[in-house]
């Protein structure tokens, strides 16, 4: 989460030869890799995993708290989260989602993630993401050559992460965001033990025209905090 870095999913699965583990995959934005060709071969593996979940109010841009799921054990997750009560429907072969999740009552998220596939596609969504992953890469030059920033992982994918050269306290981080609050929103967070910066790429009105003002505001935001 705080740099897109990804794990190596087939030597991971590879383990369950001599281990026998349940291998679930958070690939809450990192699975729209697929999506670039230049970039897939971060997630090679995840075919092989028991559970996946994708949020897709991040790169499919629907609203907040919209996932998807997949799992090899339906059965298992049924056990686990069916809800008994009269008024509930039966089990069946195909539960009613109160018997899949922890919720009992749900608005109809579905509807927003089948609207946005359908209007752009694997092709839309594929430019998009490209789109993000380039914009990150051009934050991430820019970082490198700001006098007083330092950027603490490389850009593997959509998220920058990066913080004061000199003394990367939180309060003076949270200064910087303030500075920059009209221009874009970046979020806190600890690498290493180092209070930092996180910047992520995922809203598809983004432009590398976007990326280069924010560059900008962040170069003078810098100079005048330094």
């Amino acid at each position: 989460v705080n740099t897109g870095d990804f794990d190596d999913l087939r030597a991971i699965a590879a383990l369950r030869e001599r281990y026998p583990f349940w291998l679930h995959v958070d690939a809450a934005f990192g699975a729209f890799a697929v999506l670039s060709s230049a970039h897939r071969h971060l997630v090679d593996g995840l075919d092989l995993a028991d559970s996946i979940c994708i949020d897709l109010h991040k790169w499919l841009n629907v609203p907040y708290d919209s996932a998807v799921q997949f799992t090899r054990s339906p059965d298992l997750q049924t056990s686990v989260f069916q809800n008994a009560a009269a008024y509930l429907g039966p089990l069946g072969d195909t539960p009613d989602l109160a018997h899949l999740t922890p919720e009992n009552s749900r608005r109809l998220r579905a509807l927003a993630a089948w609207f946005t596939l359908r209007a752009y596609g694997p092709d839309g969504h594929r430019e998009i993401t490209e789109r993000s992953i380039n914009c990150a890469r051009t934050l991430g030059e820019a970082v490198t050559g700001i006098p007083g920033l330092r950027l603490l992982a490389p850009v593997r994918l959509n998220v920058v992460c990066f913080t004061l050269a000199e003394d990367p306290t939180a309060e003076r981080l949270a200064a910087l965001t303030a500075q920059l609050a009209e221009e874009a929103f970046l979020t806190p967070t600890v690498l290493d033990g180092v209070p930092a910066l996180r910047a992520a790429f995922s809203n598809w009105q983004t432009t590398d025209t976007d990326t280069r003002r924010v560059a900008g505001a962040l170069r003078a935001a810098v100079r005048e905090l330094c």
